[in-house]
Parts: structure tokens; sequence; C-alpha cells
């Protein structure tokens, strides 16, 4: 916190200095803000649009705090997104029953689509990027098989940023500081360049000097962050094209993301399946707090990235061609104790479980699209072709006593395990809805998707070992549906969709035998209904969602010995859900809004010999029976010159299982996130100050042994200073 003093005092003395004519004070309008969405790769308005999909602007991801994309898990039901014990720029996913829980890897792929700008994004290594200068966020939830198709077999999370335009301009500035010595400083600049041409400028830098974990081996707090963000965009456009360029570099460091120690007071961890009650959890080290941890090794994590992408689109009349070429390079590395770290004596430290791994990959996608109307104007049809290529490398390096059992020393490094993966991917696809009446519409889609992988894994001596395996997946993801408009302010839907998630291989093993058994793909019916209403003049919008998930081959990271983590089809699943979104205005300048998913899982069958089934397991991982978030902000005008805002939301979620075998259960746990800001009536200068985590909890989220854990921070301070030139 001793940065945000003179950030405060800079603060103030600008806003006693300024002398600029204000705006005169208005009250605050009443009323939901209208989003327009691209879910079905149409701008439509949300509460018209047939998918369960929860779409934030500018300003809500601002009053909501979402800083990274894990932080988007706050504001939309039954989403997981939470930390890999590795890097922090990484995280799991989990999304109705679907999950990935091992994101670090070079051979892992998500079960939810990450998209910016309309572009993939195939590693998680990463995908948890600051945000700066974000326009909307859109999550689609259940399967979108037939207009995204890879990997969206649980949903996709749409990144979209702000694209220039020779019409308008504006200039966002701030400073902020924060709690452990954190400052930073984001802004972003744009405008017309010459009649028809926009360009635009987006930066950010992060410096959090200070960790919050406590090594009693290192005998210093570790978690320390450095955050670099750059986008630049150019937009062309006149009555025929249009075409946007955008350069983007992301540079994120930290010296240590370590799970911290617990122990278990009332018995073993996950020993009431059917309730899904678990223990209490206390630390190890008498006399430290939760946050401590104690291997010697200097962890860290880098992960540095760029991309390019063009998005080129001619109106054809009735019709218009899109392009959508993207191609993206990723370095990411960490090193990491998996245990925590041992005591072997006092103040003697070894570490448990050190690993390093080194990764590189580089992809490039190629979308073209041809959509437009017909009959009359009852016909909305798009129809496409998608190419992606991809190519990565990981090293990896072992060394530690979890070993012992299997080398017999006190400390053994392991050999380099070496491994290699090309994806290649071809899609067809397309979905056409048909009004029937002014009130009746169908819409059906179909894709097409065929992966091809290879993979070449090295073991290096004394014992080599190598593994070369070439396989291909395919399927046919079909969707149909019925929508219905009963009046201007009721719409509802039935939807039939397919998810597909293509087999791979394993890349966190050591046995050759499971290292040369790839796993199959997975699959999932879902049955969608769902209704979105606004009330009271627009006042209230209530949109409700009821699915059923029938999940095939499921897909989950099991625990080996020897700190093998190999994926295995592990049966099939059903899961149910319901999904409620709530949001009203009740008295200009007050919004409240809330959040609710329940779900429950169920496993039809256990294949034989899966870590599920032996384990007796009766749960999925990530699956909590609900998910809750209730918030409120409120704006007013203090004097002719200054209006206050301020507001609070509170994100809760019940018990889960963290793995596969169901013998480690993280509690439920919630967080409460503020704000309050003072801002100029022309909305050009804002002072804020947020808290997030008040209550300060203690949030456990995820681990891989049931004696260490990863945390979510604890409470956390920040003041900013905000310019804006609309």
């Amino acid at each position: 916190m001793t940065r945000i003093l003179p950030v405060i005092a800079a603060g103030l003395l600008a806003l006693s200095s300024w002398e600029a004519k204000a705006q005169d004070s208005s009250e605050p309008q009443q009323g939901l803000e209208e989003i327009v969405v691209t879910a079905q790769r149409r701008e439509q308005l949300v509460q018209t649009t047939p998918v369960a999909v929860t779409a934030l602007s500018a300003s809500q991801i601002a009053d909501l705090q979402i800083a990274t994309t894990q932080d988007v898990a706050k504001a939309v039901p039954n989403l997981q997104l939470i930390p890999v014990t590795a890097n922090p720029s990484t995280f799991q996913v989990g999304l109705r029953g679907g999950s990935e829980q091992t994101g670090g890897l070079i051979v892992s792929e998500p079960v939810v689509g990450i998209y910016v700008d309309d572009v993939y994004r195939a590693r998680l290594q990463g995908a948890n990027a600051q945000l700066t200068d974000v326009e909307r966020i859109e999550v689609l939830r259940g399967p979108q098989g037939t207009l995204y198709g890879r990997n969206t077999f649980s949903g996709a999370i749409k990144l979209v940023t702000r694209t220039p335009s020779a019409e308008d301009s504006w200039l966002n500035f701030s400073v902020g500081a924060a709690s452990f010595d954190e400052t930073s400083i984001r802004g972003s600049v744009g405008g017309g360049v010459s009649e028809n041409l926009g360009a635009s400028l987006a930066f950010l830098y992060r410096d959090q000097s200070d960790g919050w974990i406590f090594n009693r081996a290192l005998n210093r707090d570790i978690g320390a962050e450095e955050n670099l963000a750059l986008r630049a965009k150019v937009a062309w456009s006149d009555d025929v094209w249009s075409v946007v360029g955008t350069l983007d570099y992301g540079d994120d460091s930290n010296d240590g993301y370590i799970p911290t120690l617990i122990s278990y007071t009332d018995g073993p961890p996950g020993q009431d399946f059917a309730n899904r009650r678990s223990t209490r959890q206390t630390t190890t080290i008498p006399g430290f707090d939760e946050y401590v941890t104690q291997t010697p090794i200097e962890s860290r994590g880098e992960t540095e990235q760029w991309g390019l992408s063009l998005d080129i689109s001619r109106d054809l009349g009735n019709m218009t061609f899109r392009s959508i070429t993207g191609y993206r390079d990723l370095d990411d590395l960490f090193r990491w104790d998996l245990t925590g770290g041992f005591e072997v004596a006092p103040q003697t430290f070894l570490p448990g479980f050190d690993r390093q791994a080194d990764a590189t990959a580089d992809q490039f996608s190629q979308e073209f699209q041809l959509q437009g109307t017909s009959e009359d104007g009852r016909l909305d049809w798009i129809g496409g072709l998608y190419y992606f290529t991809e190519s990565g490398e990981q090293v990896f390096t072992d060394a530690g006593i979890f070993f012992v059992p299997v080398t017999g020393s006190p400390f053994v490094p392991l050999p380099a395990f070496r491994q290699d993966i090309d994806s290649d991917s071809i899609a067809v696809f397309g979905q056409a809805t048909y009004q029937v009446s002014d009130q009746l519409s169908l819409t059906g889609g179909l894709r097409y998707t065929r992966d091809d992988k290879a993979f070449d894994a090295v073991i290096d001596p004394p014992t080599p070992v190598a593994v070369s395996l070439d396989e291909d997946f395919d399927a046919w993801t079909p969707k149909v549906g019925l929508e219905y408009t009963f009046n201007d302010d009721l719409f509802g839907y039935v939807s039939i969709s397919r998810g597909f998630k293509a087999g791979g291989f394993n890349g966190l093993v050591r046995d050759p035998a499971v290292l040369a058994t790839p796993y199959d793909p997975q699959f999932s019916w879902t049955y969608e209904a769902g209704i979105k209403a606004d009330w009271f003049d627009g006042l209230l919008r209530t949109n409700a969602t009821i699915f059923l998930n029938q999940l095939d081959d499921l897909q989950q990271v099991a625990s080996a010995p020897g700190g093998a983590f190999p994926v295995q089809n592990v049966g099939d699943a059903d899961v149910t859900g319901l999904e409620l979104e709530i949001s009203a205005a009740p008295a200009p300048g007050l919004n409240i809004f809330a959040n609710i998913g329940l779900m429950d899982d169920d496993y039809g069958s256990l294949r034989e010999g899966a870590a599920a089934a032996t384990a007796g397991a009766v749960g999925l991982p990530l699956v909590a029976d609900w998910t809750a978030q209730l918030g409120a902000t409120y704006e007013t005008a203090l004097t002719e010159r200054w209006r206050i805002r301020f507001g609070a939301d509170y994100r809760a979620i019940d018990d889960y299982f963290v793995n596969v075998q169901n013998n480690l259960v993280i509690d439920g746990y919630g967080r409460l996130d503020a704000f309050a800001a003072l801002k100029s009536s022309d909305d050009r200068w804002e002072l804020s100050l947020q808290g997030r985590n008040l209550t300060d909890d203690a949030s456990y989220v995820s681990g891989a042994l049931i004696d260490a854990l990863t945390m979510l921070r604890p409470r956390t301070y920040h003041v900013t200073l905000t310019y804006r030139q609309p």
C-alpha cells in the first residue's frame, strides 16, 4: 500500500486544479442497457439471441472489477475459471460438466473455446490475460458445435476489443496503485487517420512487487507479478469493404505460484461423498496463517505471446463475404513444487516435486464465411470453411523426494522428458434460421470437423523411451432449434445440439505404456430451453435456461504413482441444470443484478479400470451444486460538477471435487468486492477506490495433492485515477 497515498494525493491535486467548465449535472437515466452480441456470428440483441449467453458491456466489466479473463467467471452461472498451481497466466476451466485441468501442457486443449476478436486461441497458457480496452465480453454456455466448432464442447468465451473508425476519436488513461506494492498504468488512444481509416493503440503495464505467500525455506514472500500488454489496430472501411488489422503482444512473469500447506482435522478429505461435504482445513505450520509454503526452489513463471489478425468483409448486396486470418506465437515457462516442499529436519527443506517445463507453440487459422438474407428477409443463413494448424514442443525436467519410492534416493533428478505436438483441423459448417411467421422461427445447422494430430515424445537416458503416434478424429455436430417471440418483451427458444472434443495424447506421464496410449474423443448431446423477458417497461430483466447434458466418453485427468497424471475416458455422465440471470433498474441510477446456477451430475456408467471407477467416484470435477452472484451499483449527483458512483457484488460457490477420484473436496467459498468512485459530470475524470475479497476469505480452489492446495488472493485494495476524452 506504500504507493497508494501518492496516487491519491496526485489525484486530489489534479481534481482540485481542474478549471474546465463542467457540463450541467443531470440525473442518471433509469433503465437497463441493451447489448448487441455476435453469438450467432451476426449482430443481434442479447434478448433475442437463442443461446444461453452472458453479455458484459465495458461499463459492466469495470463495475465488476474484471481485470483478467479469469475474473469473468464471477459473472457467469456454472462457469469455473480457477488457477492452475504452476502459473497465474494459465487457468483450469469447467462449465456444465466439461473440464480441462492441465492447461499448462502443450497437449491440453480447452473444453471452452476462447476467442479474441473472433480468432480462436488454442493454448490455455497465457489465456488468463490482463484485459485492456475491451468493448464487450460474451460467454456462450452449452456446446457451440456448429458455428464455432473446435473445442467448444461446453461453450465459448469471446473477448471483443474496441475497433477504431474514421468518425470516432478517444483518449483514455489511468494510473493506479494497490496492495502488495502494485502500480499500474493503462490507456488507449484512437481516432481517424484519413477519410476512411482509423487507428488505435492500447497498452497496459502492471508491476506487483510484493508477494502474498510466505515461503519458509526462502524466508520471503513470493507471488510477485509483472505484466505488459500492447495492442495496435487499424480499420479501413467504405460502402463495400471493411478491413481490420490487429497486432498484439503480451508478456507476463511471476516469481512463484506455489501451493500452500494444509492438514485435515476431521479425517480424510472427501469422506462423505453422498452429501459432498468437505472436512475442515487448517495450516500445518503453527503460528503461520494459510498463505504458507516451504519449498527451497526458486519458482517462476514466464509467458510471452504475440499475434496478428486480419478481418476482411465485403458487402455483396444481399450477402456478405468475410475472411478471418490469425497467427499466434507463444513461449511459456514455469517452475514449481507441486507438494509445497518438505521440512526434513529443523530449517532444512527439500522440494517434493520440482518441475520445470519450457514450451513453445505457434498456430495459424483461416476462416471464410458467407452469410446473407433470402426469401424476402425471412431466411438468415451462414456457411463457412475453417482451417487450423498448430505446432508445439515442451520439455520437462523433474526432481524431488516425491520420487523416492521409485528411485530410492533422498533427492533425485529425473531424465528430461520432451514432447512435440502437431495438429491440423479442417471444418465446413452451415446454419440457417427461417421465420415461419412473425413469431415463430426454426433453426438448423451442421458442422463437419476433422482433427489430425501427431505426437512424439522422448525420455532421455539412462533408460531412453521414444513414442511416436499419429491419430485422426472427426465428427458431425448438428444443431436444431425453435424460437418464438411472444411479444416485444418475451422471447423463448428450445434447442438440441451436439458437442465434440477430439481425442489426444498423454503428456504428464513417464510410463511408456500410458505414454503410448491416446485417449478417445468425448461427445455431448445438450437439450436446452430458455426464456428471456423484460418487465415493467424494461426496468426488470429475467433470463432463465434449463439444460440436460448427456456426456459420452468423458475425458478426465487422473493421478497415478510416480507423479503421473494421465487423461482417461472415464465413462458417461448426465448433468442437468438451471441458470437464471436477473437485472433490475428500480430507480434512476440504481442497478441490481443477480445470477444463480444449479447443477446435478450423475455418472451413468464408468469404464472398468478407470480411476473414477476404481475410486468409487460419484461426482464430476469442478461441478458445484450451485454458484450465485448478487450485486448492485448506484450513481447520483453530488454537485453540479461532481457525481458519486459506488457498488458491490458477492459471488459464492458450493463445494466441488477437485479431481476425478473424488478424494479431494474444496469447501464452498464466497468473495465480496466493492468500489466507490468520484466522477466529473462530463465523465472526463474519475478517482476510484476498489476492494476485492473484502471479507478476507482464505479460499482454497484447486490442488493436485490433498495436503497442498492453490489459493485465491487475500483482501486487496486498489486506487485508480482515470482521464477519459470521448
